[in-house]
């Protein structure tokens, strides 16, 4: 995918329909051997590869791993936009907390990306799987689990798309800290090594900080 391409999708993933899924293609559910509470809390893990993907002569693609929704709603935006991407989406419940926690253990999300490195060989999809390129994207309260997954692989992520969701401790030393590595992303998409997409609502918060607030005085005024 050329550059352009690429922040073209990232320009619309955001944007999450609420109609139902129009996505065509494969899904592989990856909750129970990911180990994931799908009771109560309905936390879920899918893979999605659409009917028009393919893969590269090397056996390369590009991931789009996302964070907190519906699996029909992050699957449109990749669906609609064309993209030659292969789609992982999980949820974890309603709260921030349950992504903190998840991805605090590293070896989460390793386990996630083997995993779909696994099904996409053994479903024969492709034969010899290795991610070229990483896209991260997260609404609302999955940036918790992004903000984990930055301390550990934040080499590893091309990509950051953010949409309503980067929140921090109103504490200023706390908010230094959970903060750090969102700003050193903003630094390096500005200097071109990275691609970041943010949006925020005007929500207000109470106890923590607003999206409005973390992107106006934390990322913009960096």
């Amino acid at each position: 995918m050329k550059r352009s391409a690429l922040i073209a999708w990232l320009l619309f993933a955001p944007a999450l329909s609420f109609s139902q899924g129009v996505g065509v293609g494969t899904r592989i559910d990856l909750t129970a051997k990911l180990n994931l509470n799908n009771g109560a809390t309905g936390q879920f893990a899918q893979v999605f590869i659409p009917d028009y993907f393919w893969p590269a002569v090397d056996d390369s693609f590009t991931l789009v791993f996302h964070l907190h929704s519906a699996s029909w709603a992050a699957e449109n935006e990749v669906y609609r936009s064309n993209t030659n991407a292969i789609l992982f989406n999980i949820h974890l419940g309603a709260l921030s907390s349950p992504y903190q926690s998840y991805f605090t253990a590293q070896t989460n999300f390793q386990k996630i990306l083997d995993s779909v490195a696994a099904v996409l060989r053994s479903n024969n999809i492709i034969a010899q799987p290795k991610i070229r390129r990483l896209i991260l994207t997260s609404f609302s309260a999955g940036y918790a689990g992004v903000r984990e997954i930055l301390k550990t692989y934040y080499g590893r992520i091309n990509a950051l798309t953010l949409a309503d969701g980067l929140h921090c401790n109103s504490d200023s030393a706390t908010m230094r800290v959970q903060m750090q590595d969102f700003v050193r992303y903003a630094r390096d998409a500005k200097e071109k090594h990275k691609v970041f997409l943010l949006t925020h609502s005007s929500i207000t918060t109470s106890g923590y900080e607003s999206t409005t607030a973390t992107a106006n005085s934390r990322v913009v005024n960096m």
